[in-house]
């Protein structure tokens, strides 16, 4: 338990003295230190846990445009940024998206509490850093993935700020309304 503890918390430090990469590798659609398809690949073959134990993976949302975020507790972007993300879900569920908020804690009590203290009412699942933040060499959180109805990343960006969260809103809503989007990635900038 301490190794994982002491692994958690190098985690957070790394995470958080993480400086945002170049313009250039946004450009090129690096935006999670991977490939689109390698993000496309890794999230399709992802199982999410809920905090109550149950599970979904991004098959049994095929048709549906979803929003993965992947934050943490100690993240204060993330922290700000979450109830701008429950606003989105409860707007993209009423199209036919949703957004999914995985968290990289290891303690699922520290979840629960910030779930309750805001009042979110979006699908949060616990993955620890030993999830996709380690699958996808995650540097810093949050990260928001765009996936359109089949599945495919459209939209990257570790932006959380009302511009990001606005930019996130256009995109999948462009993608429920059937409007193709070009892929891109944007990140950096305010947080």
């Amino acid at each position: 338990m301490q190794a994982y503890r002491v692994s958690a918390l190098l985690l957070a430090a790394a995470l958080a003295s993480a400086t945002p990469r170049s313009t250039q590798a946004a450009a090129a659609g690096a935006g999670l230190g991977v490939s689109r398809e390698a993000a496309a690949t890794a999230l399709a073959a992802h199982t999410f846990q809920r905090l109550d134990g149950g599970a979904l993976t991004l098959a049994d949302l095929k048709g549906q445009v979803v929003v993965v975020d992947l934050w943490a507790t100690w993240c204060a972007p993330c922290r700000r940024e979450l109830p701008r993300l429950d606003a989105l879900d409860h707007a993209l569920q009423a199209a036919g998206g949703r957004v999914l908020a995985v968290s990289l804690d290891t303690d699922h009590g520290n979840i629960q509490r910030f779930i309750r203290d805001h009042a979110l009412h979006l699908s949060v699942f616990a993955d620890g850093p030993e999830g996709l933040a380690k699958q996808l060499a995650l540097t810093n959180v949050p990260v928001a993935v765009v996936l359109d109805r089949d599945g495919r990343v459209v939209y990257v960006t570790n932006r959380s700020d009302d511009a990001a969260v606005a930019e996130l809103r256009d995109q999948a809503m462009r993608l429920l309304a059937g409007h193709a989007v070009a892929a891109s990635s944007n990140e950096g900038g305010s947080r």
